[in-house]
């Protein structure tokens, strides 16, 4: 089996069941695996957000990725924790973790092979996650607003976000959050809503995602959409038969970038500690509004008191005017925001949207019409990558 490479997937069937797989569907799935994106040998290390003269291969890959609607791993995405040097990254992370919540705070978990959610001290959380004996996960340790933001420096996942920049309800929905997860720890079937970064710390996941609705179609659920009673329901053969299928894994010190579109099952495969958030950011703006406005976003589904009413509607117009203010900005400003690959995501937008449902969406919305003449205004005035 080692000769396959099929190796992450063995080992999660022993903790999912709905992964178990025949030969011949390893076999197709063989062809579907992402490895990470990988530097040139003599690439400097340089950061995604402040670019420098030349060629900033790591940059680059990012945005083509996020303007394309494709997922990407990338291997040299710094996130410093401090004390590491010292104490060694676990360490580090541990520390920072007590330190950063009040004694006896605790959060929403869940446990258990079966997932059973209920409310655990964190203290207790890393007591079972360091003891090894213990299945158990937690995604909502937020950093932000806590000292984990001062010990944690997340500058190079944020630095082309636009949702921190704009009001409480859009900061709301960045979720910069520590995860923290016990090996045969099972991930559900879900979506989220904007696009993704998932950076790892120490450990090991095995990701399978595809594109939602194609998904639906040929009956997989996901619990964001679907009114799922236990698990949802998850076939492997097919999913490797799905047109968009795809599946990798993310390791120590390894950044994962997600498109909003995809749907994702994920299991633990190492316990495990990294960092992840949402972002909304112009290359691939055009496809999460497209979506969110035809299918409705997450966030307005399970809101029964409408306090997120209008907000994709605000994110489009704080995204207009961001790009306003960015093209009257230096080459180097533009280019943290992927401002060159404004073209290749309307590109990628208009084959994946056919001409009707775009002018359908645009009449509908004027706000996005307005963002969408903006879009088409700044790829031919700004200058863009060369594929």
């Amino acid at each position: 089996m080692a000769k396959t490479g099929m190796d992450p997937l063995v080992a999660a069937a022993a903790f999912d069941p709905a992964l178990q797989a025949s030969p011949d569907t390893l076999r197709v799935l063989a062809r579907k695996r992402i490895h990470p994106h990988r530097l040139p040998p003599d690439h400097p290390a340089v950061s995604l957000t402040t670019p420098r003269n030349g060629t900033n291969a790591a940059r680059e890959a990012l945005f083509a990725a996020a303007a394309e609607g494709r997922p990407i791993i990338l291997t040299n995405v710094r996130v410093p924790v401090a004390g590491e040097r010292e104490l060694g990254l676990q360490g580090a992370l541990l520390k920072a973790i007590a330190a950063g919540f009040k004694r006896g705070e605790k959060a929403k978990a869940q446990t258990g092979p079966n997932g059973t959610r209920r409310r655990l001290a964190i203290a207790e959380l890393l007591r079972r996650w360091q003891s090894g004996r213990h299945i158990v996960s937690i995604t909502d340790l937020h950093v932000r607003g806590t000292s984990l933001e001062r010990d944690i420096d997340t500058d190079e996942l944020s630095g082309f976000n636009l949702l921190p920049l704009g009001s409480e309800d859009m900061r709301r929905q960045e979720m910069m959050t520590l995860v923290v997860s016990s090996r045969g720890n099972v991930t559900d079937s879900h979506s989220d809503d904007p696009d993704g970064s998932n950076h790892c710390f120490v450990g090991r996941k095995l990701w399978l995602a595809w594109e939602t609705f194609e998904g639906q179609r040929a009956g997989l659920e996901d619990c964001s959409r679907d009114a799922i009673h236990q698990r949802a329901h998850f076939d492997l053969a097919t999913f490797a038969a799905l047109r968009s299928a795809k599946w990798w894994t993310v390791g120590p010190g390894e950044t994962l970038f997600l498109p909003g579109r995809l749907s994702h099952r994920v299991v633990t495969l190492e316990r495990y500690v990294g960092i992840g958030s949402f972002y909304c950011t112009p290359a691939s703006c055009l496809e999460n509004l497209s979506r969110w406005y035809q299918h409705g976003a997450l966030w307005e589904l399970d809101d029964p008191e409408g306090e997120n009413a209008g907000l994709v509607d605000e994110i489009t117009l704080a995204l207009a005017h961001k790009l306003q203010r960015l093209a009257q900005q230096a080459p180097r400003t533009q280019q943290q925001w992927g401002m060159d690959f404004l073209g290749e995501g309307l590109q990628s937008w208009q084959r994946r949207w056919p001409q009707a449902r775009r002018q359908r969406l645009m009449a509908q919305h004027p706000p996005f019409a307005g963002l969408v003449s903006g879009v088409e205004h700044l790829a031919g005035a700004v200058p863009q990558r060369r594929p």
